[in-house]
C-alpha cells in the first residue's frame, strides 16, 4: 500500500471510529453496555435457569469462560455486518474519488476491532478484579490471534461488501446467518459436551479454533501446538487472498449498480 493509500485508509478508520463511537455518546457507551447486557442474560439463563456446568471450565466458572470468547465473537460479527454495507453506503465516493475501494470494508473492520478490543481489555480487567485469575502473559499470544481473527473478518467483509452491491437482499440474509454461526460455535458451551460425531464436525468451524485458543491463552495458560494451529492461520490468509481477488474482479462494475 503506497503512502497516499495509507493516508486514505487512516482517514477512513478515523471517520468510522468517530461516526460510530466517539461522536455519539450512546454509541460509545453501547460498545460496552450491549455486550455486558448480553453476557448478563446468557449467564443468568445458563447458570441460574439451566444450571449449566462446563467441565472444560474447571474452577474458572461459566461467566469468564463465556466472556473470553464472547467479546472477540462480537468484534468479528459486528465488523462483518457493518463492513458488508461499506460499499453501498459510500456510493457517492465510488467512481468520483480515485482510491482503492477495498479500503472501505477494510477500514470498517479495523475501526470495529479497535473499539471492541478496547472493551475486551476492560472486561478482562473487570474479570481479574472479580477474582478470575486471568493469565496475563497469555495476552502476548492472544493479540496476534486477535489480529488473525481480524484478517478473517476482513476476508468475509470483502466478499460480503462486493456481493451486496449486486445482491441487496444480502443485508437481510447476513444477520440470521451470523446468529446461526454464533450458536454453532462453542461460545456458550464446550465441544466436550457434544456427541462425538458433532464434536468432530465442530472442528471444521474455524471459529472453534479461535475461541478455544483464546481460552487456552487467557484462562488456562496453555500454549501447546496442534495441526490446527498451522492449518487455520494458513486457511485464513488464503481466504483473504481469494477475497481480495474476488473484490478486485467485481469492483470495476460497482459504479454501474450503485
Amino acid at each position: 500500500m503506497n503512502p497516499l493509500n495509507n493516508n486514505v485508509f487512516r482517514q477512513l478508520v478515523v471517520r468510522a471510529v468517530r461516526n460510530d463511537y466517539l461522536d455519539n455518546l450512546t454509541g460509545f457507551a453501547w460498545l460496552i453496555v450491549q455486550p455486558l447486557l448480553l453476557l448478563a442474560v446468557y449467564a443468568f439463563v445458563f447458570t441460574t435457569i439451566f444450571k449449566a456446568r462446563i467441565p472444560s471450565a474447571g474452577e474458572i466458572g461459566f461467566v469468564p469462560y463465556l466472556a473470553v470468547a464472547f467479546w472477540p465473537w462480537t468484534a468479528f460479527s459486528e465488523s462483518v455486518l457493518r463492513a458488508s454495507a461499506a460499499v453501498t453506503s459510500n456510493a457517492a465516493l465510488i467512481g468520483k474519488v480515485a482510491f482503492p475501494t477495498e479500503l472501505l470494508p477494510l477500514s470498517v473492520v479495523s475501526a470495529t476491532f479497535l473499539m471492541q478490543l478496547a472493551g475486551y481489555l476492560a472486561v478482562l480487567l473487570v474479570l481479574q478484579l472479580l477474582g478470575t485469575p486471568i493469565f496475563w502473559p497469555g495476552l502476548l499470544a492472544a493479540l496476534p490471534l486477535l489480529f488473525l481473527l481480524g484478517l478473517f473478518a476482513c476476508a468475509l467483509a470483502l466478499f460480503a461488501s462486493a456481493l451486496q452491491v449486486f445482491l441487496r437482499d444480502l443485508a437481510q440474509i447476513l444477520p440470521p446467518l451470523m446468529t446461526f454461526w454464533f450458536f454453532t460455535t462453542p461460545i456458550l458451551y464446550s465441544v466436550a459436551l457434544l456427541p462425538p460425531q458433532w464434536a468432530t464436525l465442530m472442528q471444521f468451524n474455524p471459529m472453534t479454533w479461535y475461541v478455544n485458543r483464546l481460552r487456552d491463552f487467557l484462562l488456562f495458560g496453555e500454549f501447546g501446538l496442534t495441526v490446527a494451529d498451522a492449518v487455520v492461520p494458513l486457511l485464513t490468509l488464503l481466504l483473504l487472498v481469494l477475497a481480495l481477488r474476488f473484490f478486485h474482479r467485481f469492483s470495476p462494475h460497482f459504479e454501474d449498480f450503485l
